[in-house]
């Protein structure tokens, strides 16, 4: 008989979304201990372009001093040689499209660079579209949906996750490829306004997407604490609307963040910096059991013990993001 041990070490483990310092090695040594095959690594997002190329040019260097455990991740293959080298397939992904600094050239070069995945806003509005704390959701902008465009046309994940709900719907809509909700739960559970209408997430199924389970507990429980039982809740859930197929996990973890960029994180859209408050309590808010990525064994061994066949537990750690990756990433 199969232990879960067994099985999450057999399988394709993916992280839907990651946010952590991946410059530090301790992030990297994490990703091993909790069995990863591919992360999509979030490595900018409010950067302007000279920022963003900076951290790609250090990324480069980091993963080559760290050869032995972790690799970049441009394809479907790349994370198949992760996998069977024993390392981590690295996905260079963005939070928000300011990096491309209104130029829509520059998805072809972030392209070049290795980057796979853009989130197309991140909480506000942007040129784009409007994220899901704008007071008022215009939709989908002209520029918008010619960026849309180019990341299909360049085999890029669009990613909605942060989208307000008619930005999210429009962009699903102008899309020709699946799109994902990397690191989203569904909204019926906990209204939180980062989660999703099961409106929307049907409609993301409906194309061929995936969502990606949040294990943050503002986005579980609406509160400050979460267990690995309010996970398997909310991956019920979405599995009940969207279909075991449809469903991963974006566990959106923040590891070893410098002080200076959470601070820009939680300050996004305020007037001012955040309360010092703020940063103490996104610091201690974590899932009891899962609280960090090195504890992704743990939710393959809930997983099976609630009751879901291997295969599915499979799909739900990395098979459908394989699927969707392999889908959307054809390049012209």
């Amino acid at each position: 008989m199969t232990t879960s041990a067994q099985l999450h070490r057999e399988s394709i483990i993916v992280d839907g979304l990651n946010a952590s310092y991946f410059q530090d090695a301790e992030v990297l040594q994490r990703l091993q201990r909790g069995g990863l095959t591919a992360v999509n690594a979030t490595i900018a997002a409010w950067h302007t372009m000279a920022e963003t190329v900076g951290i790609i040019a250090d990324l480069y260097a980091h993963v080559e001093r760290h050869a032995a455990s972790v690799m970049l991740a441009r394809t479907v293959a790349d994370i198949h040689v992760a996998k069977a080298a024993g390392k981590v397939g690295m996905i260079f992904g963005f939070q928000d499209t300011r990096p491309l600094e209104d130029q829509l050239n520059l998805l072809r070069v972030y392209h070049a660079l290795g980057v796979r995945v853009i989130q197309l806003t991140y909480n506000e509005s942007n040129r784009v579209g409007s994220g899901c704390l704008a007071p008022n959701d215009a939709g989908l902008s002209d520029f918008g949906r010619a960026v849309v465009a180019e990341m299909n046309r360049l085999g890029m994940l669009v990613d909605l996750s942060h989208c307000g709900p008619r930005t999210t719907l429009e962009a699903i809509g102008a899309s020709a490829k699946p799109v994902a909700f990397t690191h989203a739960n569904a909204h019926a559970r906990c209204p939180h306004p980062r989660n999703k209408s099961d409106e929307a997430i049907r409609a993301l199924v409906g194309r061929g997407g995936v969502i990606g389970a949040v294990t943050l507990p503002f986005m579980l429980t609406g509160r400050t604490d979460a267990t690995l039982d309010d996970v398997l809740a909310m991956i019920d859930y979405l599995v009940e609307v969207a279909g075991v197929d449809y469903v991963g996990i974006g566990a959106d973890f923040m590891e070893n963040m410098p002080e200076e960029v959470l601070r820009t994180v939680l300050g996004a859209g305020r007037a001012g910096p955040p309360p010092p408050e703020m940063l103490k309590l996104f610091n201690s808010a974590v899932t009891r059991d899962f609280e960090s990525v090195a504890k992704f064994g743990n939710l393959t061994d809930a997983l099976l013990k609630h009751g879901y066949a291997a295969a599915d537990v499979q799909k739900i750690m990395g098979l459908n993001w394989l699927r969707l990756y392999a889908e959307v990433w054809q390049e012209p």
